[in-house]
């Protein structure tokens, strides 16, 4: 069996750039812990379904993995891949949470099954939502409803970014740059 391909793209270096810059370097190592708990979910839940993991794209927005799967798969069994990562994060905080333990590591897990979650493509919930409507007769109405959700976010984020100041600023741009990319794609 070959290793998995793995290609880290220069927005990867340029996010973490910006991470170094503007936090310590304790709430670093927990952001990192959180992705890996959160792709370990996945690539857990694509083991259990019969994937193989064939390459791996990590960029500034996160990691894409492309599977290949020995038989056809299921809709409930990309569901369950998709959910996964999220699920991981969720699970972790609910018993921190419950063992009052961990400082802020908990709070970031919630974050980021939350943020993942957002229907962007990049992210598990687009990708959720993909797999729910592609082919179906309500696909086309999705994108749009979807696109005004995610300019709403963004305009939402603004009106916190001009309120609260820069502790808003990376969501924002983070917001507008996926949405950026969701437009570049279609």
């Amino acid at each position: 069996m070959r290793a998995p391909r793995i290609r880290v793209h220069f927005s990867f270096f340029a996010f973490n750039a910006l991470i170094f810059l503007l936090r310590d370097g304790i709430l670093i190592m927990n952001f990192y812990t959180v992705c890996a708990v959160h792709e370990a979910g996945h690539i857990i839940a694509a083991v259990l379904s019969g994937k193989r993991i064939i390459s791996a794209d990590i960029s500034g927005f996160g990691i894409r993995m492309q599977t290949r799967q020995n038989r056809l798969s299921s809709v409930s069994e990309e569901l369950f891949v998709l959910l996964s990562g999220p699920g991981a994060n969720l699970l972790l905080y609910l018993l921190m949470n419950t063992l009052s333990c961990g400082g802020s590591f908990p709070i970031l897990n919630l974050a980021a099954a939350v943020y993942n979650l957002l229907p962007y493509r990049q992210l598990d919930g687009g990708a959720l939502i993909d797999v729910l409507t592609a082919g179906t007769p309500c696909e086309a109405a999705a994108v749009k409803v979807l696109s005004a959700a995610k300019l709403l976010l963004s305009g939402l984020l603004l009106v916190l970014v001009l309120h609260f100041g820069s502790p808003v600023i990376p969501l924002f741009a983070a917001s507008v740059i996926l949405f950026a990319a969701d437009l570049k794609r279609r």
